[in-house]
């Protein structure tokens, strides 16, 4: 198999950001969450969804934020669990002591 980086440019540009944080993919592979470093101060501690297709190569399309409870909290920690049967949940600790849980509800398992 072989690697090939994915561009994530419109977030880089809207942020101000300075690389990326951390990564988390679910296992279905179509969303991806990433928390980024730094960035000014509407979008500092924001994390982005992204909508992933796999063909024919991998390609990433910006969704969406979260943004945490209380004052400008940044992700401590995030991770997918998969046992949600309309789409993954993104489960997030944040840096202001909260732990959330955000159901990303796919549309193919809503429309008939």
């Amino acid at each position: 198999a072989h690697l090939l980086p994915v561009e994530l440019p419109e977030i880089i540009s809207l942020t101000n950001s300075q690389g990326i944080d951390r990564i988390t993919w679910d296992a279905s592979g179509e969303r991806l969450a990433v928390s980024y470093k730094g960035g000014d101060d509407l979008y500092r501690g924001l994390i982005a969804v992204y909508d992933v297709r796999r063909t024919p190569l991998i390609s990433a399309s910006l969704i969406g934020f979260i943004r945490g409870p209380g004052g400008n909290p940044k992700p401590a920690s995030m991770t997918f669990h998969n046992k949600f049967k309309q789409g993954p949940l993104l489960s997030v600790c944040w840096s202001s002591g909260f732990c959330c849980t955000y159901p990303l509800i796919f549309r193919s398992h809503i429309l008939p």
